[in-house]
């Protein structure tokens, strides 16, 4: 837009009589669309619009200018026009009704005001004198623009298929690790059922048998003085020796342990290393982050840290952060993992530095959606809901999962744990 007034050279070099005038003219167009400009993206207008109208103020100028001038002047403004009217299809990302339409309007304009100027004279003055050239390349930049248009328009559409099955990809990932976590946790639980069923088992055969094992030296220190013993003794001795082997039988059958469920997630506390469940979770995700163009880049402590909390909700919640932030965060930027031990306190930072993070707002948003850690299950296929559910477990655990987000340090996230 601000180039177009250079225009004037034209009136300068071709028009030395009228220069003066066409100079004001052409301020008074570029101050109109100027006007559009501003005034339409303080109103936020549509971009569509303002475009429009800033392009069709400078069409109308040029294609008045190239009407009323002398035709045999014609030829370079002629050229010049053909030169930005081909500019602009090639530049501008429009659609090609726009193209098409500012050039039926740029038509209309140069031939009503040769036919004015003109009367007497025929249409093959203004067609050898520039007017042929400026409507041949007016019709093909047309064509540049729907072709252009066309082919933008399809590696669009190709481009966010592809990003949503990326992201589909994503988060079937964290699915899975999500159904190994609870394989994982249940199989756990199964090991410890049946350790406590074994131990009651065992208990119970052991008492079973002892009682049974009184009884029957009692009952066999009576049947050895049985000549005393009347008959409804010794039918009332024969019901209780029925009895005890029954016992003695079902001592060795018999085994049930109730489980008790408390509808809380029970952690096995243990002390570990918890560099190398880091290095892991990393290498799990670099197949997803390699989906979507990120960078992983892992600066582990090279001497132990121990903890003490429970290693299978660790491996879910650094899948759950990690896998969340990969989703997040701009294609092709990279993620920096950290792990050392600082003031007493494991801490873990995952560090992406952009210029476009996501937000305050927005983490706050996911990172408060969950109310209660038992409902992962469910919330595992909820958009950002692995944020919430990675910070409810992380404090259940005596654990702590802050984040800052802002175009000064990026997207930022940190776990802090105490150490063994």
């Amino acid at each position: 837009m601000f180039s177009l007034p250079l225009f004037m050279l034209l009136d300068v070099l071709f028009m030395k009589d009228d220069w003066v005038f066409l100079l004001l003219v052409r301020l008074i167009f570029f101050s109109i669309s100027y006007f559009f400009y501003i005034f339409g993206t303080k109103r936020r207008w549509n971009y569509e619009l303002i475009l429009n109208l800033v392009v069709g103020v400078n069409v109308v100028l040029v294609s008045i200018i190239a009407g009323i001038i002398p035709i045999y002047r014609a030829l370079p403004y002629f050229l010049l026009s053909s030169i930005m009217v081909l500019l602009l299809n090639t530049i501008l990302f429009w659609r090609p009704l726009f193209a098409q339409l500012h050039s039926a309007i740029s038509f209309t304009i140069i031939i009503f005001l040769y036919s004015v100027n003109n009367e007497s004279g025929g249409y093959n003055s203004l067609i050898s004198n520039g007017g042929g050239v400026y409507f041949l390349v007016s019709a093909f930049s047309i064509l540049i623009a729907y072709n252009r248009y066309q082919i933008v328009s399809r590696e669009t559409e190709k481009n966010l298929i592809i990003e949503e099955s990326n992201r589909r990809m994503l988060e079937q990932n964290e699915q899975i690790n999500d159904q190994h976590h609870v394989i994982e946790a249940a199989n756990r639980r199964l090991k410890e059922l049946n350790d406590y069923r074994q131990n009651t088992i065992n208990i119970m055969i052991h008492d079973l048998k002892n009682f049974v094992g009184a009884n029957q030296i009692s009952l066999d220190l009576i049947n050895r003085k049985s000549s005393n013993l009347t008959n409804d003794q010794k039918d009332l001795l024969n019901y209780i020796s029925m009895g005890n082997e029954k016992l003695h039988y079902l001592s060795h059958k018999l085994a049930e342990s109730a489980e008790a469920e408390t509808g809380k997630i029970t952690y096995t506390m243990e002390q570990f290393d918890i560099i190398p469940e880091v290095e892991k979770a990393a290498i799990a995700l670099v197949d997803a982050a390699s989906i979507k163009q990120v960078n992983l880049q892992v600066h582990l402590s090279p001497s132990e840290i121990m903890v003490n909390i429970d290693k299978i909700f660790l491996r879910h919640i650094l899948f759950k952060l990690l896998s969340n932030v990969i989703r997040f965060i701009n294609r092709g930027s990279s993620i920096s993992i950290h792990a050392n031990d600082l003031d007493g306190a494991c801490i873990i930072e995952v560090i992406n530095k952009t210029n476009n993070p996501i937000g305050m707002e927005k983490l706050d948003e996911y990172f408060n959606r969950l109310a209660n850690p038992d409902q992962s299950e469910e919330a595992s296929n909820q958009t950002g809901m692995g944020f919430s559910i990675a910070k409810q477990l992380t404090e259940e655990m005596g654990g702590t999962l802050t984040y800052e987000s802002n175009v000064t340090i990026g997207n930022y996230f940190k776990l802090k744990f105490k150490l063994a």
